[in-house]
């Protein structure tokens, strides 16, 4: 009898090398996770921000591009309507051609902070054109600016 108590206790001898994790280093990567993310979490929205600015910027802009050729190629004026939340593309200023619709962009769809300065109108005219100015995307701390100058080119500040 005496030998089996030994084997008993030589089976439970054997399972002191377990694998696995202790309680202190489960908490010792907690908080070097918890570190790590309070620094990344800061830079990645500063990052997200300016993606947001330079994503809207670029759809501005061809949209700018855009509105010129279509002024010229259907010989009628384009213009693009800014206000504070998006802006308009829209063909039909006199409201003659059935065909023609407005088109709205909305600065939400790349970032709910975003907003256009100031709240104007940019008119393309059949000759590509165009009265000349500067738009602003803004995006809390981080801006763009698309410039629209007066023979109708638009290109990024």
């Amino acid at each position: 009898m005496g030998s089996r108590q030994v084997e008993v206790l030589e089976s439970r001898d054997s399972f002191s090398g377990q694998y696995g994790f202790s309680l202190l280093e489960m908490i010792i990567v907690i908080v070097i996770v918890g570190v790590m993310s309070s620094v990344a979490i800061p830079a990645f929205s500063s990052w997200k921000e300016k993606q947001s600015v330079r994503s809207a910027s670029q759809s501005l802009l061809s949209h700018m591009k855009q509105a010129r050729v279509q002024a010229v190629a259907e010989n009628r004026s384009v213009s693009l309507s800014f206000t504070s939340t998006g802006y308009t593309y829209d063909a039909d200023l006199s409201g003659s051609c059935g065909q023609c619709s407005a088109q709205a962009v909305s600065l939400g769809q790349y970032s709910s902070k975003l907003s256009l300065s100031p709240t104007t109108t940019r008119t393309f005219t059949s000759r590509g054109t165009a009265n000349a100015g500067t738009i602003t995307i803004t995006a809390g701390t981080t801006s763009q600016a698309i410039s629209l100058n007066i023979i109708g080119r638009a290109y990024l500040q």
